[in-house]
């Protein structure tokens, strides 16, 4: 491992791609880029980019992303965007020899049929929530096209499907943010507006994992340059709780002494994800972050960034 190692972090500015930049960069050459030039939509820039730059290791972080409420209104965005730059990166990876292609993916490529515990070979046994329909299918694409490069060519192509992402530098915009931002944000402003209750949109019975974008970097940092024979790998968190008590949570750690409303006008999305991380605990690797500590540090930072209470 050096720093003649080239990476492309694509999406490096996001949450996620910030996170493996940082555990990335103390090891490695981060090839840096200027977003406004490089339009990971567009093939012909991207392949241009490539043969210029010659990258080692493409980890894809780049997407559209957002909540289900935005992903059950903007499917063919969702859908477009993502696939257009998944299958782009890819193909360049492939196209100018890169050692190793590893493609973020999610756990929401998954049925919406309830499982106990979801494995990588419950992929397309059954129909997918429809809320993130789009989303899923760019994904669930790109992670296909992955795994028949690896092969017919016997190429380092794999993907990663983490569970719930939260981390330092997530969108908080209520429009299109996940849960974890959504709610802190809300919190946040009831208490600073003295408002007797925040809203949580549906009815708080969904169960989700929540995994710290600082853990998905760490099993990236283990799996660089190394051989695989998995095609795509769940990476799950370590926690599992429904929305009701992260939201107990949440109110807890921001010390707001309102009440919580559901607001079941809006769709749950998904009863339950919870996802088996057996294959990539072979390589020694488990979440560490829990969520309470990982919330912590989280608001600690969100309410730095606002006006203090």
């Amino acid at each position: 491992m050096s720093k003649k190692i080239k990476i492309l972090i694509a999406g490096q500015t996001g949450m996620v791609g910030s996170a493996i930049k940082k555990q990335l960069k103390k090891k490695f050459y981060i090839i840096d880029y200027k977003r406004n030039f490089l339009d990971f939509t567009n093939q012909e820039k991207v392949f241009k980019w490539f043969k210029n730059n010659k990258p080692h290791v493409v980890i894809n972080a780049a997407g559209k992303v957002g909540g289900v409420l935005d992903n059950s209104l903007n499917k063919d965005e969702y859908l477009y965007e993502n696939l257009m730059i998944g299958l782009n990166l890819a193909n360049a990876a492939l196209k100018f020899n890169a050692k190793q292609f590893i493609n973020i993916g999610s756990a929401c490529i998954y049925p919406k049929k309830k499982f106990r515990t979801i494995h990588e070979k419950h992929l397309l046994t059954s129909e997918l929530e429809p809320t993130n329909e789009g989303y899923a299918l760019s994904k669930i694409s790109v992670l296909k096209y992955c795994e028949y490069i690896k092969r017919k060519f016997n190429k380092n192509f794999i993907t990663l499907m983490p569970s719930n992402l939260y981390g330092l530098g997530d969108n908080f915009d209520l429009r299109k943010s996940h849960v974890i931002p959504a709610l802190v944000k809300k919190c946040y402003n009831a208490k600073k507006k003295n408002f007797k209750s925040f809203e949580v949109w549906g009815n708080g019975k969904s169960k989700r994992q929540f995994l710290h974008a600082d853990d998905l970097a760490k099993i990236i940092e283990k799996l660089i340059l190394k051989k695989t024979n998995f095609f795509f790998a769940n990476v799950a968190g370590k926690d599992f709780v429904s929305i009701k008590n992260l939201s107990k949570l949440i109110k807890e750690i921001m010390n707001y002494k309102g009440k919580i409303m559901y607001n079941k006008s809006y769709p749950n999305g998904a009863p339950e994800r919870k996802l088996s991380d057996q294959t990539l605990r072979k390589f020694g690797w488990s979440p560490k972050i829990t969520l309470k500590v990982g919330l912590k540090k989280y608001i600690e930072n969100f309410v730095s960034s606002q006006i203090k209470f």
